[in-house]
């Protein structure tokens, strides 16, 4: 295609621009106007964004997790997420990324069916490569949740990465957005308090020569057991029995064993199956801290708990 002069362009409306006697100054603002109409034409934005009649906001939620999540069509969805002893967080997830690395401008705006809605700056966010180009903290997350829920609709504003004079927006719709953070909000009020990163490998300790399960241990085993129960990617929980050096080899694999019993049975009583249950025990075999000190050994009087999961590719068969 030949490339076509640009006030060629702006031909068309010039002429039908009125003829009235006018001062130099007046016809160059008519003539800026002009090229500033085919400009903002050239210049229109590549929307990404779900219609109205099709936009909707659902809610994942999890033992670990909650997620709000819209698809946005042919760019491909955002999402709240709030994990389990984390931070809220909000990010756009585009396998395409068509987005230039650099700052996008942000912008609350009034959707079609609520134009009375004060459209709001909320300034500038990062655009990276990859799959994740925008992500914001947990202050700007809320803020992007309290605009959805006054009605507002989030637009990010960049430039496209193969045209530098090719804006695109990717707007997000408060279409739905009430009913499924309502559902949101129920999930975060059952989210274990904290996440699988201290949930994986964990470990309580006993008294010197005791297997009795004391107060504090109990209410680690409570949220241990309260995750064990509700998530469905548990494939198995092994628990290890361990002890100090000072009684025997014989008296302390006895002793370890009574110790890791003594945990899988106050996980019994919680409602945790035997069958998802492991359970072994080492003596003083394996101590973490050296046994010279009364720390030392009270460090190494201890059951642990590892929790594997069933492979992810697995789960979400």
């Amino acid at each position: 295609m030949m490339p076509v002069n640009f006030f060629t362009l702006c031909l068309p409306v010039l002429r039908a621009l009125p003829v009235v006697p006018a001062s130099a100054r007046l016809r160059g603002a008519l003539l800026f106007a002009a090229v500033s109409l085919v400009a903002e034409s050239a210049l229109a934005a590549i929307n990404y964004h779900a219609r109205m009649d099709v936009a909707s906001w659902r809610a994942d939620s999890q033992v670990l997790g909650c997620r709000l999540v819209q698809d946005i069509p042919d760019f491909g969805r955002a999402v709240f997420e709030r994990e389990a002893g984390g931070e809220l967080r909000f990010f756009l997830h585009s396998p395409k990324q068509p987005l230039a690395p650099g700052q996008a401008s942000l912008r609350a705006k009034a959707p079609a069916w609520h134009p009375q809605l004060e459209e709001l700056d909320l300034g500038v966010v990062a655009v990276r490569d990859g799959v994740l180009p925008i992500q914001v903290d947990a202050a700007m997350a809320a803020r992007l949740l309290a605009e959805l829920y006054q009605g507002r609709a989030p637009a990010f504003l960049r430039r496209s990465w193969y045209a530098d004079e090719m804006p695109i927006e990717v707007g997000l719709s408060p279409a739905t957005f009430r009913l499924a953070h309502r559902e949101y909000q129920r999930c975060l009020g059952q989210l274990a308090p904290v996440g699988f990163a201290k949930l994986e490998r964990s470990r309580v300790h006993f008294a010197s020569d005791r297997a009795e399960i004391l107060p504090k241990t109990a209410a680690w085993l409570d949220i241990v057991a309260d995750y064990l129960l509700r998530a469905d990617d548990v494939e198995r929980l092994y628990i290890d029995g361990h002890t100090d050096d000072t009684h025997t080899s014989t008296y302390n694999v006895e002793l370890s064993r009574k110790r890791a019993e003594a945990v899988a049975g106050y996980l019994a009583t919680k409602g945790v199956s035997r069958n998802l249950i492991t359970i072994r025990f080492h003596g003083e075999r394996y101590p973490v801290k050296p046994n010279t000190s009364l720390a030392g050994k009270a460090y190494n009087r201890r059951v642990t708990l590892r929790v594997e999961r069933v492979p992810s590719q697995i789960a979400k068969r």
